[in-house]
């Protein structure tokens, strides 16, 4: 088999206005490689957050580029998120305790939780000024 139609590329601006145009991507490519839909919304739900948290603390500028890779293989897909912001390992970030009542709820803070409980792995490398965000999602054959 052809290794490149199990993966795909999309080099987004840093701007919000360009999370629609990810999402639509994801949900296209991944289909077209027979991702079960419960793991593209997996994936999809990781993508909003972990894309987010570039937009909002990576210090990026509006022009800059954020690459998005996925790579499908037998029962599982990964997506990589690819941005020049501030390192960030948030495989390494402390979390705090997932609140027990809403009055225990504060603004913030959930979307690493998030990331980890949809992924079922997470790595992360920076390298040559680069983040790499590595976010895998996988399934059991039918």
């Amino acid at each position: 088999m052809n290794v490149l139609a199990h993966s795909a590329a999309l080099v987004l601006a840093a701007q919000v206005a360009e999370l629609r145009r990810a999402a639509a991507w994801l949900h296209a490519e991944a289909g077209a490689r027979a991702v079960p839909d419960e793991d593209i919304a997996r994936l999809d739900l990781c993508l909003h957050e972990a894309l987010a948290n570039v937009l909002d603390h990576s210090g990026l500028a509006a022009d800059a580029e954020v690459r998005l890779r996925l790579q499908v293989g037998d029962g599982s897909a990964t997506l990589t998120l690819d941005d020049g912001g501030a390192p960030y390992d948030l495989t390494q970030a402390v979390v705090a305790a997932r609140p027990l009542t809403l009055e225990d709820t504060e603004p913030g803070g959930l979307g690493v939780l998030m990331l980890r409980s949809q992924a079922d792995q997470l790595e992360y490398e920076y390298i040559d000024g680069s983040n790499h965000l590595h976010i895998t999602v996988r399934w059991s054959a039918a």
